[in-house]
């Protein structure tokens, strides 16, 4: 099977379509082979999608975003990922040099391991210290019936990373497919804007329920797309902001390529899957797509980190953000960008992805 992909917008009735020489980015069922009708600009042809993807993911416990380590340390990194050991395996206690780690945890946890967040927990007024700096874990449901949902999690990570990878994906090709697969894959959830929302099993808003399911709203998927990405080896974290005149609040995700951050919007392209238009922002765009106010971007959730510790200028995927649609060629390492003038097959832009 061929590795390009190319999103057509003529084909507005399924979530995405893929021509005979494309690999799909779609998580599907793996199970067996399915022929799909597929409407390019010429004619309808049939082809057979085959899943998945050639791509072997080994579940990551260790995933912390590089701007957590830039502020708190190496100490500090040793010790989450301790915490995470601690909680993957249900462990009663864990070590932890510091007790004020420990509500950073809970916090951070939000994003770089979502079902820690979802079913660890501690309260800042009654964390116990057993002795020699160990404290008490407790979970919220039968420890049991934790462990098994830590293996659901697990598998379903494995399955959404092998779903849009190939082994050979550059890093800026796995964060391209990650952020097209996730926008593909999840739908805005507007019964879940209301602030007492609570999902059928029992789940509030968070990271770890976009990932489970296929839904959310921006605070959860754009930790779900920062997680899978920190899964892989992509450094990335969370951002929110405030629209200039206060009435709105949004939360979207930070990309780190080639040594720079980039704001990247999944939530936003759930409503534009065809497009790249939210991807590889920089401050200027990112304040031009939704009127937010630059100078009060918090990173990372924990009120420490604003937009003065961490400026995005770089404009190196400015071209992106005027596609109509596009051709993501695997084999050649090529991003092929196309307007919506005309019949739209003229391309306006190429970028090498190597």
């Amino acid at each position: 099977m061929n590795k390009n992909i190319r999103f057509l917008v003529a084909a507005l009735t399924a979530a995405l379509l893929f021509s005979s020489c494309s690999k799909a980015v779609v998580p599907s069922d793996t199970s067996t082979e399915t022929s799909t009708s597929v409407t390019t600009e010429e004619e309808i042809t049939e082809t057979t999608i085959k899943a998945p993807a050639s791509y072997d993911h080994t579940f990551n416990p260790h995933c912390l975003s590089g701007i957590y380590i830039d502020k708190y340390g190496k100490e500090f990194e040793e010790n989450y990922y301790r915490y995470c050991d601690a909680v993957l395996a249900g462990e009663d206690s864990v070590k932890v040099d510091k007790e004020e780690y420990l509500p950073l945890f809970r916090d951070i946890s939000r994003y770089c391991l979502p079902i820690a967040n979802e079913y660890a927990y501690f309260f800042d007024e009654d964390i116990k210290n057993i002795g020699d700096n160990t404290y008490e874990l407790q979970y919220r449901i039968p420890k049991d019936e934790y462990l098994a949902k830590v293996d659901e999690f697990k598998q379903r990570i494995e399955y959404l990373i092998e779903s849009a990878l190939l082994e050979d994906d550059t890093y800026l090709e796995k964060a391209l497919a990650l952020y097209l697969s996730e926008s593909a894959r999840l739908d805005y959830d507007n019964d879940a804007v209301e602030t007492d929302f609570e999902s059928p099993d029992g789940l509030g808003v968070s990271p770890y329920r976009a990932l489970m399911g296929d839904k959310g709203i921006c605070q959860e998927i754009a930790g779900a797309y920062a997680y899978l990405l920190l899964q892989v080896g992509i450094d990335a974290g969370i951002c929110s902001g405030l629209t200039k005149d206060g009435s709105s609040a949004h939360e979207w995700t930070i990309v780190k390529i080639d040594g720079k951050y980039y704001h990247c919007d999944v939530t936003f392209q759930c409503t534009n899957k065809y497009s790249l238009r939210y991807f590889g922002m920089n401050d200027a765009r990112r304040e031009a797509e939704g009127d937010w106010d630059i100078e009060y971007l918090n990173f990372g959730d924990i009120n420490e980190i604003w937009h003065k510790d961490l400026p995005i200028e770089d404009s190196k995927f400015e071209p992106l953000w005027t596609s109509y649609t596009y051709f993501l060629d695997r084999d050649e390492n090529m991003l092929y960008l196309y307007d919506d003038s005309g019949t739209g097959d003229a391309c306006y832009f190429k970028m090498p992805l190597g």
